[in-house]
């Protein structure tokens, strides 16, 4: 990469660090432009050189941040779910790593809001060598067991989708039920989707 862009992605690198530490001890609503320009030791002129407005660096953020914290999310989950003897003891670990990961990292939550998986469709085309391998070694267990991929695409967002806006207030709120409360129920519905996919997909193959 030619050291011009490097320096530029670096600083467009430092300006979304900047705001990612000010939303989340300021919220986004209270965190104005000026206060990122001054945050990141930059010219309020070079903040529109790399986006159009607050609104666009927020959409990237959450992108890149979400994007981050799903590859190591899923690496954590696919380790602890490796040995489990079959699927649904598979995704049951999965599910449950994922949450324990949102747990984990409540400070991210704050920000993205419920937007952990906005990238997930991006995920697998991600210029990330590792990520790709990652994607792939937890799909494999899927396909191998009849969905499709396009069965297996839409049934993974409606679980990462539902358990990210369900967590999202047992965590951060603890409204209206504590995350604990709705844990197994949670995992249960993830479950049943999981299910209802993998014979969508047999359908279609049959």
């Amino acid at each position: 990469m030619p050291v011009d862009q490097q320096k530029k992605l670096e600083k467009k690198r430092r300006i979304i660090e900047s705001a990612y530490a000010l939303f989340r001890d300021k919220n986004i609503y209270n965190t104005a432009v000026d206060d990122i320009v001054k945050a990141a030791g930059i010219a309020r002129g070079t903040f529109y050189l790399y986006f159009k407005d607050k609104s666009d660096l927020i959409e990237q953020l959450i992108f890149l941040k979400s994007g981050e914290s799903m590859k190591e999310m899923i690496r954590q989950a696919a380790e602890r779910a490796a040995k489990a003897p079959d699927i649904e003891s598979y995704a049951r670990v999965f599910l449950d790593a994922l949450i324990d990961f949102m747990v984990e990292r409540k400070e991210l939550l704050t920000v993205v809001n419920k937007n952990m998986s906005a990238c997930l469709t991006s995920f697998p085309h991600f210029n990330d060598d590792d990520a790709e391998a990652l994607y792939h070694s937890v799909t494999d267990r899927f396909l191998e067991e009849g969905y499709t991929q396009a069965s297996l695409d839409r049934t993974a967002y409606i679980v990462f989708e539902m358990i990210d806006a369900v967590a999202y207030d047992a965590i951060t709120y603890k409204k209206p039920f504590g995350l604990e409360d709705l844990r197994p129920m949670l995992i249960d519905a993830a479950l049943s989707v999981i299910r209802g996919g993998a014979a969508a997909g047999r359908e279609k193959t049959e």
